[in-house]
């Protein structure tokens, strides 16, 4: 799994989180970013078809089988902890695949 790092403040492009959903789970569980942070997720499935859901940023998207990337971009413009829930059935213990966007609250200067 491979996750860049970048300073938000000098950052042209958006920070690339890979993020695997798998029955019933998603890896990394908790994924951490900083106010303000452009914010590129790309998304595979393990597995079957999966949804990817976070409310607060009105990100809602299906993650087809056979491991196809989907890429999903979006701004960490409020700090706070936004549950990622998966959006489409995937077999019983759908309702406990989770995981956790954790965005911090920028440093002032």
């Amino acid at each position: 799994m491979s996750y860049a790092h970048q300073d938000p403040a000098t950052a042209s492009a958006p920070r690339v989180i890979d993020v695997v959903a798998k029955r019933f789970g998603f890896e990394p569980a908790q994924v951490e970013v900083t106010e303000g942070e452009r914010v590129r997720l790309v998304v595979t499935s393990a597995d079957g078809v999966h949804g990817v859901e976070i409310k607060k940023f009105r990100v809602a998207r299906t993650v087809p089988r056979g491991g196809k990337a989907v890429t999903i971009d979006f701004v960490a413009s409020t700090p706070g902890q936004f549950p990622i829930v998966c959006s489409e059935y995937c077999g019983d213990g759908h309702e406990d695949m989770k995981g956790m966007l954790v965005v911090s609250a920028k440093k002032a200067r």
